[in-house]
């Protein structure tokens, strides 16, 4: 089943703060995505690949082209929907793992994984003994279970993302350099993590700036060009 069909997308910023300078981006970027696969973004620095994770989340806004997303109902395309009916696809089907942990003060670690569930009015049970297990499996103490990730380590902060991301079995998960802040041992938990959400069923779209990672991972590479500025 295709999960996400991208045709010609482009994107380009406008820097108001230099007198409305243009900076391109993305100039004809297209590429299909199916259920039970990851495909990979790679390129230079710089060319434009964490810009196409966040159009396909629908923070950006393309300039032109189509992202189709499958849903329960049919098709959507994320570069004319609503933006209420973005937010519905993300409570329901795409899940984002970003570098950095968007800390909400005084919200538990808990609490923040559990949320997914909690919105899709899971059974308590199960939300329980799924918050438990993702936990334990990444590795997290028991004694910050309770308290809010603020003051976390990054690779801390990280595991919350992941485990609040993947908790949820969401059909699309987007993945931008999920491991970078992580050690051997939890890099590997993590990649298990990803391994079992494509088995499952889940499209994936990922940066991996780990050659050796991105090699065992990758069912496909997308090599994303970005645009040579005059």
């Amino acid at each position: 089943m295709r999960r996400i069909t991208a045709t010609n997308i482009r994107k380009s910023f406008t820097l108001h703060h230099q007198g409305g300078t243009e900076l391109p981006v993305l100039n004809g970027v297209s590429f299909h995505v199916d259920a039970g696969e990851l495909v990979v973004l790679c390129g230079p620095s710089g060319s434009g690949k964490s810009s196409l994770l966040k159009i396909l989340y629908g923070n950006y806004l393309a300039d032109s082209g189509s992202v189709l997303v499958a849903t329960e109902t049919g098709e959507m395309d994320l570069v004319h929907a609503h933006p209420h009916a973005i937010l519905a696809l993300r409570r329901q089907t795409l899940g984002f793992v970003s570098q950095f942990l968007r800390v909400i003060p005084r919200v538990s670690t808990w609490d923040l994984v559990a949320e997914p569930l909690r919105r899709r009015q899971c059974d308590p049970d199960e939300v329980e003994g799924r918050v438990a297990a993702i936990l334990r499996r990444l590795r997290l103490p028991e004694r910050l279970w309770s308290l809010a990730p603020a003051t976390f380590s990054g690779g801390e902060q990280q595991r919350v993302n992941i485990a609040r991301s993947l908790i949820a079995a969401f059909p699309i998960v987007l993945l931008d350099e999920p491991t970078a802040s992580l050690d051997a041992g939890n890099r590997d938990v993590v990649c298990e993590l990803i391994d079992e959400a494509r088995q499952q069923g889940a499209a994936l779209v990922g940066i991996f700036h780990d050659d050796q990672l991105r090699a065992s991972l990758a069912d496909r590479e997308i090599y994303i060009e970005g645009v040579s500025c005059p």
